[in-house]
């Protein structure tokens, strides 16, 4: 596991925003990283707006714009230091939200980036408003959105697993983000064909016989799966639910109520990122906890 030493926190500088910077300063001192950076995107237009407003030209008024914003960062940057003990670097771009986040992540090579969510509906009211969806589906290094107040380490993490390498990567980013967590891995199984028997009226035994041999063999594949992570002497909580995965995992989620879901990305593709990823989108809308999301290495 690579350890995560590069960490970027994106702001829009609002009250609730906050609480992923505290979240970030959390993590950047538990996990000892060696770099933080607050990043702060300013709209394209604002500066063409401001300088109608100054009668002056644009670079005048980005150049006021990013002085301001720069000013509240490194107001925020102190405040993080005096609490958490980490120093943070800022920085002020301008451009679309989304895709400015996610070059930044880039250049840095920032090993976790770190955004606030607002009120339940994570792609209607992240505060990067509608660039959200864009966010999730162009950051390509793990992304942890956070919707609650940070007052301790994660402590309860929930990683969903279908037994890809997406899965492992995210279960060895789980361990490497809070290694004496308790973790708890669930996968959800079904019989593929089970619709077909019951058109076909089956009888409810033979039905049955199928979802126990596919619990069976859920059960070796997940037990495997975890050996092959390689923790020794870790006891790891398994649970197999049989069902659809998106469901799944959010009554499971709701149940258990986790600090932090932890989960691949999928979708290499814009096809497959409307297919698989609709669970990780579903997850990401419909449980309150905060969520990580590993994309995959070859995204």
């Amino acid at each position: 596991m690579t350890a995560i030493q590069n960490l970027l926190a994106a702001t829009d500088l609002s009250e609730r925003s906050a609480l992923a910077e505290r979240r970030a300063a959390i993590l950047c001192a538990q996990l000892k990283c060696m770099t933080a950076e607050l990043l702060t995107v300013k709209e394209a237009e604002q500066p063409e707006t401001l300088a109608r407003l100054m009668n002056d030209t644009p670079e005048a008024a980005e150049a006021v714009i990013a002085d301001a914003a720069l000013c509240e960062l490194h107001a925020r940057a102190n405040e993080l230091s005096d609490n958490y003990g980490v120093n943070f670097t800022c920085t002020v771009r301008f451009g679309r939200p989304a895709m400015e986040i996610a070059i930044r992540g880039e250049e840095i090579s920032a090993d976790l980036m770190v955004v606030g969510a607002h009120g339940g509906n994570f792609f209607t009211d992240l505060f990067l408003g509608n660039t959200a969806d864009k966010l999730v589906r162009l950051c390509k290094r793990p992304l942890l959105i956070v919707k609650n107040e940070p007052v301790r380490q994660y402590r309860n993490i929930l990683v969903p697993v279908d037994f890809s390498d997406d899965a492992k990567q995210a279960a060895n980013t789980a361990l490497q983000i809070e290694p004496q967590a308790n973790i708890t891995f669930l996968h959800a199984y079904d019989v593929w064909f089970e619709g077909k028997m019951h058109y076909a009226n089956v009888a409810q035994e033979a039905i049955d016989y199928y979802r126990m041999e596919a619990r069976e063999s859920a059960r070796l594949a997940l037990n495997g799966f975890i050996a092959g992570l390689k923790v020794p002497q870790r006891h790891f909580a398994r649970h197999l639910v049989f069902g659809i995965p998106g469901p799944v995992v959010r009554d499971f989620a709701e149940k258990m109520q986790p600090d932090l879901i932890v989960m691949g990305k999928h979708g290499r593709s814009r096809i497959e990122e409307m297919i698989i990823g609709s669970v990780t989108r579903d997850t990401i809308d419909q449980t309150k906890c905060d969520i990580l999301i590993v994309p995959s290495r070859s995204v």
